[in-house]
């Protein structure tokens, strides 16, 4: 079977059923971080593989899944399990990375939720809540089937250039995009948003209403 798509479960609050149950079936590769694997088992998910350095659960609690979970093992501490997880998928030919369980915890950790999707792929979308949050990095990216009226922030991670959105009621034309808060809160007037981001990398949030 082809490794398409990917869900990665953090080990922190998941967005309302109606957005994490079609990213489950969707999913040919389901992989928790540590912890999450108790939260996938209470909704009758069993991801295939569980990815981190194990400290906040005991294997042995799970031995009649042993032999059918990959458990794989990472004690580096410099990087979070979503960073390993994420850099576990980057590494197979996936076709998209959904993240889900990036909410509540540590705030530290929902922070560096964020600059994990700067290093991640760019097929990469973290779920929070009814929003989708994606890094565009020297490239142009497309979303289709966006509710009007939605809305649309941009936030960059480094000064970018050669910045235009098309779809929303304020629009840029290759303009220099820095980090900031000049990107909050646009509104899409049209079902299909454009970003272009000729050299740097800007965040976009679209929240539905």
């Amino acid at each position: 079977m082809a490794e398409l798509n990917w869900l990665i479960c953090a080990n922190g609050a998941w967005p309302i059923e109606s957005v994490w149950k079609p990213l489950v079936h969707q999913a040919d590769v389901i992989i928790a971080c540590d912890g999450a694997l108790d939260q996938c088992l209470e909704r009758g998910v069993e991801p295939h593989r569980v990815i981190g350095d194990m400290d906040s659960i005991d294997r042995g609690r799970y031995s009649e899944l042993n032999k059918t979970i990959e458990w794989i093992e990472i004690k580096n501490q410099e990087n979070s399990d979503l960073s390993k997880a994420l850099h576990h998928a980057a590494r197979h030919a996936s076709q998209s990375i959904d993240v889900i369980g990036i909410e509540g915890g540590e705030l530290g950790h929902q922070i560096a939720a964020y600059f994990a999707l700067f290093e991640a792929p760019e097929n990469t979308t973290l779920h929070i809540g009814t929003s989708r949050i994606k890094c565009v990095k020297n490239t142009s990216l497309i979303l289709d089937s966006i509710e009007i009226g939605s809305r649309v922030s941009l936030f960059a991670f480094e000064p970018s250039n050669g910045v235009s959105l098309k779809g929303c009621s304020w629009l840029l034309d290759n303009e220099e995009f820095k980090p900031g808060t000049r990107g909050l809160n646009n509104r899409s007037v049209a079902s299909t948003i454009q970003l272009d981001v000729t050299q740097g990398a800007v965040l976009i949030c679209i929240e539905t209403p």
